[in-house]
């Protein structure tokens, strides 16, 4: 199975796994990149983050990723992890995602006709500082859309909606839909605005 479609079944949480490790290894070439703790909410780089995170974007924009994702049981979670920098997970993975972004394709498998949805409202550590993030979301939190359909209702660029796309896939926020497309009307700009400055009063207060 291929790395994305197995990050996405760990960090999904689904119910009907209650067994399923909520650690695991992330590997390239025989050898462990990064440790995901989703119990804990932690990403673990054996190598100094930057140089781990950038290694990570550069394989995920690849069309076929040389990484896979190896569940371990917390006891060998505990002995092996070597830790090199502590992040937190979805907010790293996120921005992983964010710079993955090729023009002329969005992450396999997904294709560019790909409708998604939200499957809820990401952690607010990635929306904040983000309010193109937030409208998509508050757009695909109500109705599933492609690429297409989101830049022509929220007029935004397509490269800044294809890299929320695979942004929100790759952490599993987001799942693909068929049907319909989302119907092209007049963005709500105003509701949104006020919506996301009252947002942010509160979280500074």
């Amino acid at each position: 199975m291929p790395f994305v479609q197995q990050l996405r079944i760990h960090l999904a949480g689904d119910t009907a796994m209650p067994r399923r490790s909520a650690y695991a290894a992330g590997i390239h070439d025989d050898a462990t990149v990064c440790w995901l703790d989703a119990k804990n909410d932690r990403m673990m780089t054996t190598a100094p983050a930057p140089i781990a995170l950038t290694l990570l974007q550069k394989l995920l924009a690849e069309e076929h990723p040389a990484l896979s994702l190896a569940p371990v049981p917390q006891e060998l979670f505990e002995q092996r992890a070597i830790v090199s920098s502590n992040l937190p997970l979805r907010p790293s993975l996120w921005n992983i995602g964010l710079a993955a972004t090729r023009l002329d394709r969005l992450m396999p498998p997904l294709q560019m006709d790909a409708k998604l949805r939200l499957r809820r409202w990401p952690d607010f550590r990635i929306l904040a500082h983000r309010p193109d993030h937030f409208r998509l979301c508050a757009l695909l939190i109500k109705q599933g859309a492609s690429v297409q359909a989101c830049c022509e209702i929220l007029d935004m660029p397509q490269r800044a909606v294809q890299s929320f796309f695979n942004a929100a896939f790759l952490t599993a926020y987001a799942f693909p839909v068929m049907g319909e497309d989302a119907p092209v009307r007049p963005s709500p700009t105003d509701g949104l605005v006020n919506l996301w400055r009252q947002l942010r009063i509160r979280w500074s207060a």
